[in-house]
């Protein structure tokens, strides 16, 4: 014979405000809502794969030379400039 707790209202659990907020920040969390969280392991694994793979390395290396040389021609347009105004200020001294 199975002993069963009698129905009262002093048998019936209710959780606290702060135990249902904690429980409601678990579910979010556990669901990805919030921003930020890794991806699952499948698509971390795609992605290393992606990033790995012959044609991304060289399109990003491209990418990155292409911005090298754009950021080389902004130096050398800065170092003329500053030239001349060395030279411009060295005549009215």
């Amino acid at each position: 014979m199975s002993q069963q707790l009698p129905n009262t209202e002093e048998s019936k659990y209710q959780p606290t405000p702060e135990q249902l907020a904690r429980w409601k920040e678990i579910d979010e969390l556990e669901s990805g809502a919030i921003a930020g969280l890794l991806p699952p392991e499948e698509e971390q694994a795609q992605l290393v794969k992606e990033f790995l793979h012959t044609d991304f390395v060289a399109s990003q290396l491209e990418k990155v030379r292409t911005h090298k040389a754009k950021l080389l021609k902004k130096l050398q347009s800065a170092q003329e400039y500053e030239q001349l105004l060395l030279e411009e200020q060295q005549k009215q001294s």
